[in-house]
């Protein structure tokens, strides 16, 4: 159960586009007020304010469960009051700015299989620097596609209601453009948006 659980944990920490690439070398620490791993289903479950942290990576929520699927690939499911997930990205250049992504949710799925991240139930995606918040997506549920860098963002219905997808974008500093002029940094920004329409 040991291996399973450290090779499951391991898949939390698969976000390349913002990533700090050092996280990979650290330990990964899990702490929960209860624990309960099952060998034959394969699977662990943490339960009770549960942290887990890998270097720059923070994930906490009230539930943690983790599994193999029957094809053997990995699946860990978050629960909380939000479940919420940050993590800081590589700099930029030798004097770039602390920059960190922020992710909250009722639930955050990773799924090895789709290479995907889900975030279910309020979800919000964040980008600060420095401290300060730049970047912010809402919606009831937030898709990103960690192999091809693109994120998929519903409004859903909500009590009945239609609820609509929020992107706030901040301007860019004179610093900033230049940054981007530069043939990595575009690579490294080429993250896409995607906003799907509410079904009838």
């Amino acid at each position: 159960m040991r291996s399973i659980l450290c090779a499951s944990l391991c898949a939390l920490v698969v976000a390349p586009a913002f990533a700090l690439s050092s996280d990979r070398e650290q330990p990964i620490e899990v702490t929960a007020d209860r624990f309960n791993g099952d060998e034959v289903k394969q699977t662990a479950v943490y339960s009770g304010n549960v942290v887990v942290s890998q270097g720059s990576m923070h994930l906490q929520g009230a539930n943690l469960e983790l599994r193999l699927t029957p094809k053997g690939y990995r699946q860990a499911t978050i629960t909380g009051g939000p479940a919420k997930f940050r993590q800081q990205r590589d700099p930029k250049g030798s004097v770039g700015p602390d920059e960190w992504v922020h992710a909250e949710a009722a639930t955050i799925v990773y799924d090895e299989e789709r290479d995907t991240i889900t975030l279910t139930g309020k979800a919000k995606l964040s980008r600060t620097e420095s401290g300060v918040e730049k970047d912010l997506t809402r919606g009831e549920k937030i898709v990103y596609d960690l192999r091809n860098a693109r994120s998929t963002v519903e409004g859903g219905v909500v009590g009945g209601k239609r609820q609509r997808v929020s992107t706030v974008i901040a301007p860019r500093t004179k610093d900033s453009n230049a940054e981007a002029d530069r043939p990595s940094a575009q690579l490294k920004n080429s993250t896409k948006l995607t906003v799907q329409p509410e079904q009838p």
